[in-house]
């Protein structure tokens, strides 16, 4: 004769169906997907690599904000630098004065580096170049960039 487990009594069987589903369920979705950081990032809007004279934008990095305004026939680029929101360097770079060096710092936010233009004629490209170290301040750590910010064309 078999034995009577307790399999047969119903409440059982219910019971065992929802350690079966709760089990599933965290395998399929560990603990750690409910305890991500759910807070919206604000959308940026993506510079093109190439804009036209009189074109104004900016690139973040980290804690550090480059904002660049090239005049209407292209030869003058104001960079304003921002470390945490608060204005640290305004510099007009130009044929004459094509190199911004910096070394700035604003709370536990620092940068340092050169910003500087190379001026071609069109077909060729003239860009706003950075070579530059900021901190990030949540972690304390430094990051290199070295590259072009952005191109244009001097039509003249």
């Amino acid at each position: 004769m078999k034995s009577k487990t307790v399999f047969r009594n119903r409440a059982c069987t219910i019971n065992t169906l929802i350690k079966v589903l709760l089990i599933s369920a965290f395998m399929a979705f560990p603990i750690a997907t409910f305890a991500q950081d759910l807070t919206t990032v604000p959308l940026q809007e993506i510079t093109p690599p190439i804009v036209e004279c009189g074109t104004s934008g900016e690139r973040y990095f980290g804690d550090l904000a480059i904002e660049y305004s090239i005049d209407s026939k292209g030869t003058v680029v104001v960079c304003t630098l921002y470390l945490a929101t608060v204005l640290v360097g305004i510099h007009s770079l130009t044929a004459t004065d094509p190199i911004y060096q910096f070394d700035l710092k604003s709370g536990e936010s620092t940068t340092s580096g050169t910003l500087s233009i190379f001026l071609n004629f069109s077909p060729s490209i003239s860009t706003l170049k950075a070579d530059l170290t900021y901190t990030a301040k949540a972690n304390n750590t430094s990051f290199p960039f070295k590259g072009d910010l952005v191109g244009w064309y001097v039509y003249e």
